[in-house]
């Protein structure tokens, strides 16, 4: 099971930097170490999990779909899977979505980067089960499993733990949800990039 990619995290941190130079990139490190700190469990608490098509669901999704490991995108996601009767196995997030929603699944993978700091310190501790990732070189209880959004990092993640391919519901890059800036529409210019890229490495079937 491959984890880290560093020639991937470079390519992945190239692409959102040149894109979206104004956000908190100096912050990283300082993100990683907190994140560090709240630490949680191993990637064991993942690897239970059959990832070999998971269904992934993002904002704004309306299909339930077919998939060996559920995987909610953001709080939101899990809010809107659980009141569909669904409890999302995994829940990819950086804290910005509804938040609170997040402890609806069964396992949060959690990212914390230079612009969520102080989220992550007051939230990720109250998460039962987490998993932390970073956008940095890993450091002692933490992942990077590249990625720049949400979106494309539980696509990365799927793929580091030996997807297939997967089936992703509600993926629409032309419409905004939270809210209608140039730093939402270039983060989806970034994610529809990303996750043209990994569909070179897995098959991904979208509705």
């Amino acid at each position: 099971m491959r984890m880290f990619d560093p020639l991937e995290w470079e390519y992945v941190m190239a692409l959102a930097r040149g894109a979206l130079p104004w956000l908190g990139y100096q912050r990283d490190g300082e993100a990683a170490a907190v994140a560090s700190a709240v630490c949680g469990h191993g990637i064991t608490a993942l690897a239970r999990y059959d990832w070999s098509r998971p269904a992934v669901y993002m904002p704004p999704f309306t299909r339930l779909v077919e998939g060996t490991v559920v995987v909610a995108v953001e709080g939101y996601t899990a809010g809107r899977l659980a009141s569909m009767g669904v409890r999302p196995h995994v829940v990819v997030t950086d804290l910005d979505f509804e938040p609170g929603n997040v402890a609806l699944g069964e396992v949060a993978v959690v990212h914390c980067h230079g612009d969520n700091v102080d989220a992550v310190r007051r939230i990720a501790p109250t998460i039962p089960r987490r998993v932390m990732t970073v956008q940095t070189w890993p450091r002692p209880c933490t992942y990077n499993v590249a990625g720049f959004t949400d979106g494309d990092r539980a696509l990365y993640l799927a793929l580091y733990m030996g997807a297939e391919g997967a089936t992703v519901s509600g993926f629409y890059p032309w419409l905004t949800v939270k809210r209608d800036d140039e730093t939402k529409r270039r983060k989806l210019m970034v994610a529809r990039h990303l996750i043209a890229r990994l569909g070179r490495y897995m098959d991904l079937d979208f509705v």
